[in-house]
């Protein structure tokens, strides 16, 4: 009861007693107060995966749901006409590489009669005309026999990256063109976080020792990799991407951001208002100074630039003035 009313006397005037007070060190109040924000894990690659060719599927051995590696099999289409178009395609090359033989040998023949001026030059130059169009001919095959070997590859579909699958665009025995999508994959491994951070928080957030992804009840350590230039209009928040540095949470799981503010925060019950600025009051050499704390609202904690050993005043700072006598007594 005398402590509580020592601490309930009006305003000391000056010269008057030191007025009673309670103290305790920043070092032994102060905390790093964690900030959160909302944020779902996002895959880079949301792929539909299509056919390059035309033909009947054969089999889609693959479901929803399923993980599946680089490489994997999506889908096999009818590869018959495609592989005639190959054999057909290597024939005729092989064919034409015999033909340009055969025309080389005749321009060799030719070259030699005409050193001995045994031919004339009109068939010399017939030859030479011949064997660069065998030539030719041979280079057009082997491309056409080239983009029939990548049309046959092509009757396997398969996964570019490792990853789950989300939907089957296609069924077996449907007959499907270039372009049309047979499967919906979501890449598992190339993820990051996004976030929706409030334009007031992304200065804590840059200066932030440690961020985290939670989601159902995990943790997952995570490094911000950009800021976007734009602002949500509507929430007043800014799109802040993260990158994972370890473990990766799963693709579209939802949690929060959290991230350690990087400055030592007072209790929010520590503020007091005076010449309508917030601030805290604390003890030095047997005086009350008043230090002011910009930005900060009421009942939100104060950051505070001070050592460990600043001692904050707790009972008896509400009548106090900058600059007031104090006096500390045991609490």
């Amino acid at each position: 009861m005398l402590l509580l009313c020592l601490l309930a006397l009006p305003q000391a005037a000056p010269g008057a007693d030191p007025r009673p007070v309670t103290i305790r060190t920043l070092e032994a109040v102060g905390f790093y107060p964690v900030r959160s924000a909302p944020a779902t894990t996002i895959s880079l690659n949301d792929t539909r995966v299509s056919a390059e060719i035309h033909g009947v599927v054969q089999e889609m051995p693959v479901r929803v749901g399923d993980e599946i590696e680089s490489g994997a099999l999506l889908a096999r289409l009818d590869c018959d006409e495609h592989a005639l178009d190959l054999q057909q395609a290597r024939a005729m090359t092989q064919a034409a590489r015999a033909d340009a033989e055969f025309a080389q040998f005749q321009l060799e023949r030719a070259q030699e009669l005409a050193r001995r001026q045994a031919v004339s030059a009109e068939v010399l130059n017939e030859r030479q005309a011949q064997a660069s169009r065998t030539r030719a001919e041979v280079l057009r095959l082997e491309a056409a026999s080239r983009a029939a070997q990548r049309r046959v590859n092509h009757c396997q579909i398969r996964a570019p990256f490792d990853a789950v699958v989300i939907e089957r665009l296609a069924s077996t025995g449907e007959l499907v063109q270039a372009g049309t999508p047979i499967a919906r994959i979501l890449d598992a491994r190339d993820l990051e976080v996004s976030g929706d951070i409030q334009q007031r928080d992304l200065p804590a957030l840059e200066a932030a020792g440690s961020i985290r992804f939670v989601a159902a009840g995990e943790h997952y350590p995570v490094e911000l990799r950009a800021i976007s230039p734009m602002v949500d209009q509507r929430l007043r928040s800014v799109d802040v991407r993260f990158v994972f540095t370890e473990e990766a949470a799963r693709p579209g799981q939802v949690g929060r951001i959290e991230w350690v503010s990087d400055r030592r925060h007072a209790p929010a019950d520590l503020l007091v208002r005076r010449d309508d600025m917030l601030g805290v009051f604390v003890e030095e050499e047997g005086q009350a100074r008043f230090i002011s704390t910009p930005g900060v609202r009421e009942g939100q904690p104060p950051p505070l630039d001070l050592p460990d050993e600043a001692r904050l005043i707790f009972d008896g700072r509400f009548g106090l003035r900058d600059g007031d006598p104090v006096r500390i007594i045991e609490r």
